[in-house]
Order: C-alpha cells, then sequence, then structure tokens
C-alpha cells in the first residue's frame, strides 16, 4: 500500500468512527464565509486568482473535449473561484460547492483539497477514493500552491468525471502550478518595486516626468508638481507640449536620441522656480528601439538666493570696510568745514552762498554717515512710545516739502497706540517713504498716511496716487544700490527694510505704473511700560 493509499484510508476511518459520518448520505457544506468575509478574501487573493485564471483558462483549452471544472480554494479550504465545463458545474453546484463554502474533511468527507492542505503535496482521489458514495463518477485533482517564502497560499484543483480521469491530469496541473508560482512571484516582486518606486518617487525632492516615445506623460511625481506649479491628476496622459518650458527638450532628446545634462531653466508659475534639468531617452531592453524620454530637474532657487545674499553680504563688508575708511578721512575735517563756516561773517548778499555751501556740506555727511550705517548691523534702542505721535510729528515735517511739490499729506489721527520701539528709527523710515512718494508726483498729488490696529501688529500705510513703479522695480526694491531715481543710491530703502526687520516687522509694497504706490509697514503691537 502506498503512502497515499494509507492517508486515504485514514481519511475514511475518521470520517466513520469519529465523524460517524454515513457514505450512502450527501455531504451538506454547511461551513459558509459571510458576504463581507468573502469579499475581503477575494480582494486579498485579487492578483493571485487572476494569474491561477490565465494559466488554468489555458490548460482548460487543451481539456476542451473533457467535462472539467477548476476549484480554486484559500489556505483554510474555503473556496474563492470556481469555473468551467457548465454542466458539470450545475452538477457540483447541485452539492454545494461554490464560493464561500469550506471543503473540510469533517463536512465533505474524504476529498483531495483537504488532504493536498493538510499534507501539503499533490493528491488526486477517483471514484470510491471518495468516503461519499455521491462522488463515485468523480475525479478530483488538487495540488497546494504556495507564496515566495513558502507559506501555503491554497489549492488548485482540476474536477472531471471519473471516465474521463488520468494520470496526466496531476502532472498537468502540478506543471501548471509551477508556472503559477513563478508568475505570482514575478508579480509580488514588481509589486514591491512598483511600491519602492512610488516611495522614492514621492520622497525625492528632484521633479520627475517620464513621457512615451510619441511625448505623452506617463509618470509626474509630487516634486514636479510643486516645482512646475501644475498638477499631476491634470498631466498624466497630457503631452510634454503643455509644459512649454520643457517640451523642447524632450523633443530633442527623442529626435537624437541622446541625453541631455545640466539645461538651465526656469519654470515661469507664481513663483519662479530656476532648476538645472537633465533628460535622457528611455530603450526597450529587446531591440534597443525608443519607448520615451526621462527627466529629472532640481530646484536651484534657494542655492541661488543663498549665493546673492553671498553677494549681499560681501558689498555690506565691502561697503563697511568704506564707510569706516570715510568716517575716518572725510568726517573729521568734514565737521570742522562746518564749523568754521558758521563763525563767516558775511554780508547779507554772500550768506545765501554761505547756507547753500553748509546744506551741501550737511548732505555730504549725511551721506557719510548712510555708508557706515550700511556697513554695520542695524541696532534698535527700543522704549515704548505713541505711534499716533511720531507719525503726526513726521507728516507735518514732512509737509514743508511737499507743499514745494504741490503735494498734499493726509493724516488722521484716531486714537493714541503706544508700541515698543526706536522711535528715531522708525521717524527715520516714515520720512523715507512719504520723500519718495513725494517725489514719484512731480506734477503734484496726494499722500494719504493712516494707522491700523489689528490683533497682534499695528500697520502705518502711506498711500500715493504718484507714477507708481514697474514689476521689475518692485521686485529690487530694497535692494543696496538700486535705485528708480537718476540721483539716487540705492541706500536709503534698504536702511528702511533693516530697521523694520530688526523691529521684527515687514515691510509689504504694491504698486501699478501710472497709478500709485501704497507701502505698508507692519509692526508687532506688544505694548511694554517704560
Amino acid at each position: 500500500m502506498t503512502q497515499r493509499d494509507l492517508y486515504i484510508q485514514k481519511s475514511k476511518n475518521t470520517c466513520e468512527h469519529v465523524y460517524g459520518m454515513d457514505p450512502n448520505s450527501i455531504p451538506v457544506l454547511h461551513v459558509l464565509l459571510t458576504e463581507e468575509e468573502l469579499e475581503r478574501r477575494l480582494l486579498t487573493y485579487d492578483s493571485s486568482l487572476s494569474t491561477i485564471r490565465k494559466f488554468m483558462k489555458k490548460l482548460l483549452s487543451y481539456l476542451s473535449d473533457t467535462p472539467t471544472i477548476i476549484v480554486t480554494t484559500d489556505h483554510e479550504g474555503y473556496i474563492l473561484d470556481s469555473y468551467g465545463d457548465e454542466s458539470f458545474k450545475n452538477m457540483t453546484d447541485s452539492l454545494g460547492i461554490h464560493k464561500g463554502v469550506r471543503f473540510d474533511e469533517s463536512t465533505a468527507g474524504t476529498n483531495s483539497i483537504s488532504l493536498a492542505l493538510e499534507h501539503k503535496e499533490p493528491f488526486h482521489l477517483v471514484g470510491h477514493d471518495h468516503y461519499h458514495n455521491c462522488f463515485e463518477q468523480v475525479a478530483c485533482y488538487s495540488a497546494p500552491y504556495a507564496y515566495e517564502d513558502g507559506q501555503l497560499m491554497g489549492t488548485i484543483s482540476l474536477m472531471t468525471t471519473k471516465e474521463y480521469a488520468s494520470p496526466l491530469h496531476l502532472g498537468l496541473l502540478s506543471s501548471a502550478i509551477d508556472t503559477i508560482e513563478r508568475e505570482i512571484k514575478l508579480n509580488q516582486q514588481y509589486d514591491q518595486l512598483h511600491l519602492y518606486n512610488q516611495m522614492l518617487m514621492s520622497a525625492t525632492p528632484l521633479g520627475i516626468i517620464i513621457t512615451d516615445q510619441e511625448g505623452q506623460i506617463r509618470e509626474y511625481n509630487l516634486s514636479a508638481e510643486t516645482i512646475t506649479g501644475r498638477n499631476k491628476r491634470d498631466m498624466i496622459g497630457q503631452t510634454i507640449t503643455s509644459i512649454p518650458e520643457l517640451a523642447p527638450f524632450f523633443q530633442h532628446v527623442c529626435t537624437k536620441k541622446k541625453s541631455l545634462e545640466n539645461i538651465e531653466l526656469t519654470f515661469s508659475s507664481l513663483d519662479e522656480k530656476r532648476c538645472f534639468l537633465d533628460i535622457l531617452p528611455l530603450f526597450d531592453d529587446t531591440n534597443n528601439q525608443l519607448i520615451g524620454a526621462f527627466a529629472q530637474f532640481r530646484d536651484m532657487t534657494s542655492y541661488y538666493q543663498l549665493q546673492d545674499q553671498v553677494i549681499q553680504s560681501e558689498k555690506l563688508s565691502a561697503i563697511g570696510k568704506l564707510g569706516a575708511g570715510f568716517a575716518h578721512e572725510i568726517r573729521n575735517p568734514l565737521t570742522a568745514i562746518i564749523g568754521f563756516t558758521q563763525m563767516l561773517d558775511v554780508d547779507d548778499e554772500q550768506s545765501k552762498y554761505v547756507s547753500i555751501i553748509k546744506d551741501e556740506l550737511e548732505r555730504m555727511k549725511n551721506l557719510v554717515n548712510q555708508f557706515v550705517m550700511m556697513g554695520k548691523p542695524t541696532i534698535s534702542q527700543r522704549r515704548t512710545g505713541n505711534l499716533t505721535t511720531l507719525i503726526s510729528e513726521t507728516v507735518e515735517l514732512m509737509n514743508s516739502n511737499a507743499h514745494l511739490f504741490n503735494v498734499e499729506i493726509h493724516f488722521d489721527p484716531t486714537e493714541d497706540l503706544f508700541i515698543c520701539m526706536d522711535a528715531s528709527q522708525i521717524k527715520q523710515v516714515l520720512i523715507n517713504f512719504i520723500k519718495n512718494a513725494i517725489e514719484a508726483m512731480s506734477e503734484g498729488g496726494q499722500i494719504w498716511v493712516s494707522l491700523q490696529k489689528n490683533n497682534k501688529s499695528l500697520t502705518v500705510i502711506v498711500e500715493d496716487n504718484g507714477q507708481g513703479m514697474t514689476e521689475e522695480e518692485l521686485k529690487q526694491l530694497g535692494t543696496p544700490f538700486f535705485s528708480s531715481k537718476r540721483s539716487g543710491l540705492g541706500i536709503g530703502l534698504s536702511i528702511c527694510f533693516d530697521i523694520i526687520k530688526a523691529h521684527e516687522g515687514k515691510v509689504t509694497v504694491d504698486s501699478t505704473e501710472g497709478k500709485g504706490t501704497k507701502v505698508q509697514l507692519t509692526l508687532p503691537y506688544q505694548r511694554e511700560e517704560v
């Protein structure tokens, strides 16, 4: 007696003496999965079932003259799939063999599925090998299949009638399962690689775009969304021509079939991103045919900003040294000249010339002081002060200058608002912005100064209806040595920005060419007592 025969005999004895079964009865497969549990298991096995169907349908095509059905179970013996010859399937359905029922020894008696799961090897039962006589005309061939790590997944069974039984069926089934296991293994590896690929695509700061040979976008990662300002859902399936900054480079690579490296380009999204682009053609390994192009681009905006900051720091360092030299070489003799000028005894006719000389000397002194300030960090000596009063005094001071340009300054103080500030520095900032507003209206105009209180801040607004600024001028506002005025040195506003920054505030400038400019100076509103 073979080992197989011993297993079958042992199972039959168990059915008779342990379960008390009657071989003449019809077994009832009463152990069922709920609909919800069946759906969960089908979802878990979805990929494997699809692979099994593909190969077993092919096997069925070779057995087209044989009434055959295929039954797939999970590792517990629950039927997950059943298909094949309709007439034979109707017979098995009448015995309760359908999705969701469990094939186990305690309900189905001696059967190939339970034996294959228990002993983890292929089994076949023909006719009287079954415990119940109702299966006398049935031949069943079952074989287990497993995961890559050897963990049992379930069984695949081939059922036919006794007259078509053949030892070849078990060989065909075992061979098919070997192929199925390899395919499942490859699919699992592919899924794992795809998961890792998606994780890398999502985590990398590099923008990545992949197209086919026709330029249709196939992959588009999150960094590409951020850099280009275009949504992935909108871009997948579109042609690369929908990204005009990249289109010519993709077309070049696909035409010439050669890579491009370190191409500098700028994406004109809301915030312009300056990038370096690498793009290479993709080829099919089998026939070396072009199948698309792969592009990666890195956002270098922060690098350029840092580079600009380094250049700016070097400028300021040079200015500091220059300012120190000016202070030492010019300030002392300049002070002496101003002092001696004040001592000059001149007649009324000459006094106007002396006055001009003193004004110019004072302007030179202020210019030297500005250079010195540019080379030093802004240090604030803050104490609680009345910002409303400071604005009123500054507006009154600037009114005389405004009248010379036929400009009116409006300020309507409503309440006294106190903040911790360096009054001298804030006054300097107000003078600079009001002075610029006046000079922007050569033919006269209006300036509105207002003060708004928010939850944690105060905002001083200086608005004019002058000539305004271009977008390019607005972008460079506050940059040292940049000025839109012919005689300007580009130092005053840079100092103003530094002062507001030292006060933990911010400057916001809105301007439209030909319509005017609106400056908002926002300062933290945390009153401190003296």
